[in-house]
């Protein structure tokens, strides 16, 4: 144990969350428990209980303040396309898969977690999994205020699509980690995964997207409130 450790409790949270994922990264899922976070922060075991009250409190701590999953500000940050012109959503959507899987591919923790919740579900995983579906319903919900079109209705005609290409990305970007080619296509190379963008805005392109109306513009969302 490090008794030189800050004991100042924002420090100490601070350094619990960054546990979770040196320990992920380290040792795995496995290894992940109150004993071993405790000793990679340096701090003892009972201030995860009193401050995050438990191992649980603490995941669900990492899934929301910790790198895991794309902040939707980030993700909708300007520049992107002018809403007024004519295929400025298809546009968009293809900037917004572009942002994505340039995230995945930046951050390995991210891509164990997605290749671990495959195969099991626990605590960390299931915190893991309601920070990131939070966040892409708000990127929704801010696209389809954008572009004028009901919240409804893009959810409804945007969303599956999106849900195709965010899990193909999910899933290649979890592969390439220890796969190098993936039907034909270079998976750890800046030319496959360029290929594959260009190939989503292609098809995105191509599909029949909503129109806005006058009568279909959803509330405003404000990106400052990120979940």
């Amino acid at each position: 144990m490090n008794d030189t450790a800050p004991r100042d409790r924002d420090t100490t949270e601070t350094s619990l969350i960054q546990a979770v994922e040196a320990v992920i990264l380290d040792e795995g899922f496995a290894g992940v428990g109150i004993n071993a976070l405790a000793r990679r922060a340096g701090v003892d075991k009972v201030l995860i209980y009193r401050y995050f009250g438990g191992l649980s409190g603490l995941l669900t701590a990492y899934a929301e303040a910790g790198d895991f999953w794309w902040r939707v500000d980030d993700l909708l940050a300007e520049p992107l396309p002018d809403p007024d012109s004519s295929d400025a959503l298809a546009q968009t959507l293809a900037r917004v898969f572009e942002r994505h899987v340039a995230f995945l591919r930046r951050h390995p923790v991210t891509l164990e977690v997605i290749a671990w919740e495959m195969s099991a579900r626990n605590e960390l995983t299931a915190a893991l999994e309601s920070v990131r579906e939070q966040r892409s319903l708000a990127v929704m919900r801010c696209l389809a205020e954008r572009f004028g079109v009901a919240e409804s209705e893009f959810l409804a005609q945007v969303a599956p699509l999106l849900t195709l290409l965010g899990a193909a990305a999910n899933y290649l970007a979890a592969r390439g980690r220890h796969l190098s080619v993936f039907n034909g296509l270079d998976l750890q190379s800046e030319a496959g995964w360029t290929q594959l963008c260009r190939t989503a805005e292609h098809m995105l392109a191509a599909v029949q997207l909503p129109h806005p109306s006058a009568d279909s513009i959803s509330p405003a969302t404000n990106l400052d409130q990120d979940p």
